[in-house]
Order: C-alpha cells, then sequence, then structure tokens
C-alpha cells in the first residue's frame, strides 16, 4: 500500500492597498538605500505603492516594535539587517 504526499502550496496574496517598508534605522544610510531600491522593484511586482518609513531610535527597537504592533494583514514588512 503507497501514500502519496500531500502537495502544499502557499495561497496567492495580492496586495490591494499600498504597503509599508519600515526600517529601523536613520535614512541615507547603507539598510535605507537597500530598502528604497528593493521597495521600487516591490511596487513594480505588487502594482501598488510601497512607502519607506524611517522609525529609528533604540537599536533598532523602535522600527522593530512598530511593525510588530501593525494589523497582521501583510500591508507592511520590515527591512532588518
Amino acid at each position: 500500500m503507497g501514500l502519496a504526499p500531500a502537495v502544499a502550496r502557499a495561497q496567492a496574496w495580492t496586495p490591494t492597498r499600498p504597503t509599508r517598508f519600515v526600517v529601523p534605522f536613520p535614512a541615507g544610510g547603507a539598510t535605507d538605500v537597500v530598502a528604497r531600491v528593493l521597495a521600487e522593484r516591490l511596487q513594480e511586482s505588487f502594482g501598488q505603492p510601497v512607502v519607506v518609513e524611517n522609525r529609528t531610535g533604540a537599536g533598532g527597537n523602535i522600527g522593530v516594535e512598530n511593525v510588530v504592533r501593525s494589523a497582521p494583514d501583510g500591508s507592511t514588512i520590515l527591512m532588518g539587517t
């Protein structure tokens, strides 16, 4: 008797509103520059605006906390290093 493994597929996700891309470091730094380049590519892919927000302070903890407390709807991304 043979058993075939079930195939799992991820649910398709297409953003329907602007996406927030939170950078927990100051504007102009290396992390910010990379985030802005990625945001342009994501915007092309999503077909929706991607807004980069710099939330600085406490060694990045303020930006991380901002993302953790955001609605779990997939519209907020954290840029980590």
